[in-house]
């Protein structure tokens, strides 16, 4: 995949080329570009599942949470999105995997600015409860038919009333929940057509082993 893309876009140095060749090369490296994607979805999805990803360390969900919402500020900004964060004073730490929990994190968020109209609005809220950790992430997007709720954490499912043009492999959440049953957690979705949509994870808290001196 990146031989073929380097090459088409090598095209235009070759020589001059008209706007229907332009138009062609252009459908060449998007069509290359959401293959490599897949590719790439798939491969991700195997090493989790595969649990190549064992090594957990104490993390700060906050810290990944904020770091996530930074790298979309752009994305947030051009749609005008109102982001709503709400967040205790002080959420203990976890047992994890930053980097798949970031990506978890990336997943979930993105869908919610994907799916989200101009001057919508997203809210992303954590509760803490006895030894867990609950995180939602709600948006006001179109929201899953019933009927597409039970199966959009499968592989390759997407749900039935995706708007146009709106790309996705739909591994994404496939990826989402196999991160988090690697976590021991858990995650489902509440939605409502026209009115949007709620994803909620339960994630255990790290607790920490006190040695008895005897």
């Amino acid at each position: 995949m990146t031989a073929i893309l380097g090459y088409v876009d090598l095209l235009d140095r070759v020589g001059p080329v008209n706007d229907q060749q332009r138009e062609f090369i252009h459908r060449v490296q998007v069509s290359v570009e959401s293959i490599t994607a897949l590719v790439n979805d798939l491969l991700e999805l195997g090493r989790i599942e595969a649990g190549f990803d064992g090594q957990k360390e104490v993390v700060p969900l906050e810290g990944i949470i904020r770091y996530s919402l930074e790298t979309m500020n752009g994305q947030i900004s051009d749609k005008h999105l109102n982001l709503h964060l709400n967040l205790p004073a002080d959420i203990p730490q976890m047992r994890g995997n930053p980097i798949r929990l970031r990506q978890m994190l990336d997943n979930l968020i993105g869908n919610a600015i994907k799916y989200t109209p101009e001057d919508g609005d997203i809210t992303i809220e954590v509760e803490v409860q006895s030894e867990q950790i609950i995180l939602r992430i709600t948006d006001n997007g179109p929201g899953i038919p019933p009927s597409d709720q039970p199966h959009i954490f499968e592989k390759f499912y997407r749900a039935s009333n995706v708007p146009k043009g709106v790309g996705g492999s739909g591994l994404g959440l496939a990826i989402v929940k196999s991160i988090i049953d690697s976590h021991h957690g858990r995650i489902w979705v509440e939605s409502l057509l026209g009115k949007g949509s709620t994803f909620t994870i339960v994630l255990p808290l790290y607790q920490q082993e006190i040695a008895k001196i005897n």
